[in-house]
C-alpha cells in the first residue's frame, strides 16, 4: 500500500486507488509533477461528482440511505484530492523561480522557471500558491479533515485556506500584542530610570536652593507658591510609594 501509485492505476479499481491515497495520507503519492497533477484532476473531480450525487439524494427522504453512501465516498474522494494538492505544494514549492537578468544591451532574458512551467501544465499562479499554503500547514489540513469526517461533511480546499488564514490572522495579532507589550515594557522601564535621575537632580536642586534661601535669595512673597508646590509633590510622591 505504501508503494507509488499511478494514474493509470485508477482505472482498474477507482476504491482502491482512492484508499490507498487517504490510508497513506498521500505519501505514496509520486514526486512527478505531470503524474500528480493528473492525479490532483481525477481525484477532484470524483469528490466533486459525489459531492453533487450526495446533495440529490439529501433532498429525497427515500433515498437516505443512497445519501450516506454518496456523503461516505464524496468525504474520501475529497481527502484524497486535498492529498494530491498537498503533494503538488510540496513539489512546486521547491521549483525554481524564474529570474531576469540584463545585459549590457538593456535587454532582459527570463530563463524558464516555476511560473511558465506550471502554466504549460495548465496550473494557475493561484492553485499552486493554494497548493504551497496546504503544504505548509499539514496539521491544519489534518484537522479540517477531522473535523468533516465528524460533521459528515465533505472536506474542501476552501475550508483548508479559511483555517490558514484565521491561523495566520491570529499568529500575526499576536505578534503585533507581543511587540506594543516589549514596547510598553520598555518605556515603563525607562519610566523607573528617569524617575530616579529626577530625584538625584531634584535633590540636588533642593541643596542648592537651601542655600540661596540662607542668603535671602527667595521673596517672602514666594512662600506661599513652594509650600503648594512641595504639598502637590508629596502627595505624589505618597501614592508612588503606596503603589509599590
Amino acid at each position: 500500500m505504501n508503494s507509488l501509485i499511478r494514474i493509470d492505476e485508477a482505472k482498474e479499481n477507482d476504491d482502491n486507488f482512492m484508499k490507498s491515497i487517504v490510508e497513506t495520507k498521500g505519501s505514496n503519492l509520486p514526486a512527478n509533477i505531470e503524474e500528480v497533477i493528473n492525479i490532483f484532476e481525477f481525484t477532484d473531480f470524483k469528490a466533486k461528482a459525489w459531492k453533487i450525487l450526495a446533495n440529490k439524494m439529501s433532498k429525497l427522504d427515500e433515498q437516505a440511505d443512497l445519501y450516506q453512501s454518496a456523503l461516505r465516498s464524496g468525504q474520501q474522494w475529497g481527502i484524497a484530492s486535498l492529498y494530491a494538492q498537498k503533494r503538488m505544494g510540496e513539489i512546486t514549492q521547491d521549483m525554481p523561480h524564474g529570474s531576469r537578468t540584463n545585459n549590457k544591451y538593456k535587454t532582459a532574458s527570463f530563463p524558464m522557471g516555476k511560473n511558465a512551467i506550471l502554466k504549460e501544465k495548465g496550473i494557475t499562479l493561484h492553485q499552486y500558491n493554494d497548493a504551497e499554503q496546504m503544504a505548509k500547514h499539514p496539521e491544519i489540513l489534518e484537522s479540517v479533515i477531522e473535523n468533516a469526517q465528524k460533521r459528515d461533511e465533505i472536506p474542501t480546499k476552501t475550508a483548508v485556506l479559511g483555517r490558514i488564514s484565521f491561523d495566520n490572522h491570529r499568529k500575526r495579532n499576536e505578534k503585533a500584542k507581543e511587540k506594543s507589550e516589549k514596547k510598553q515594557a520598555n518605556e515603563k522601564t525607562q519610566a523607573v530610570k528617569d524617575y530616579y535621575d529626577v530625584i538625584k537632580g531634584f535633590k540636588s536642586g533642593i541643596n542648592n536652593a537651601i542655600v540661596s534661601a540662607k542668603y535671602g535669595d527667595f521673596s517672602p512673597e514666594g512662600k506661599n507658591f513652594l509650600i503648594k508646590k512641595h504639598n502637590e509633590i508629596k502627595n505624589l510622591m505618597i501614592e508612588l510609594e503606596e503603589l509599590i
